[in-house]
C-alpha cells in the first residue's frame, strides 16, 4: 500500500460556490495561512480529498470579514506539478 502525502489546503473552498461576480469565494480568516493569500497569487483551494489551484483574484471587505475570489485554474494540480518537473529536469 502506498502511503499518501497529506494536502495542505491554502484556503479552503466549495467549488460550486460562485457569487454574482462569477468567481468562487471563501474568507480570509479561513486560510492556513493569510498572508500567502494575495491578488494574484497561485493557491490550493478547496478539500483535502479534492484539491484545486487558484488564483485569487481579489480581497474584499465585507461585513462578515474579507471575501477572497477566487479563480480556479483548468486541470488536474498533479499535471501541474508532472509539467513542473519536467521543467526542471
Amino acid at each position: 500500500m502506498a502511503s499518501q502525502t497529506a494536502v495542505q489546503i491554502d484556503i479552503p473552498c466549495d467549488v460550486q460556490q460562485e457569487d454574482e461576480t462569477g468567481y468562487v469565494w471563501a474568507f480570509l480568516d479561513e486560510a492556513r495561512d493569510p498572508s500567502v493569500i494575495t491578488v494574484g497569487a497561485i493557491v490550493i483551494a478547496a478539500d483535502e480529498e479534492d484539491p484545486v489551484l487558484a488564483r485569487v483574484v481579489s480581497l474584499t471587505e465585507r461585513p462578515g470579514g474579507i471575501k477572497v475570489h477566487l479563480e480556479i485554474l483548468p486541470g488536474d494540480p498533479l499535471e501541474y506539478v508532472q509539467a513542473l518537473t519536467r521543467l526542471h529536469s
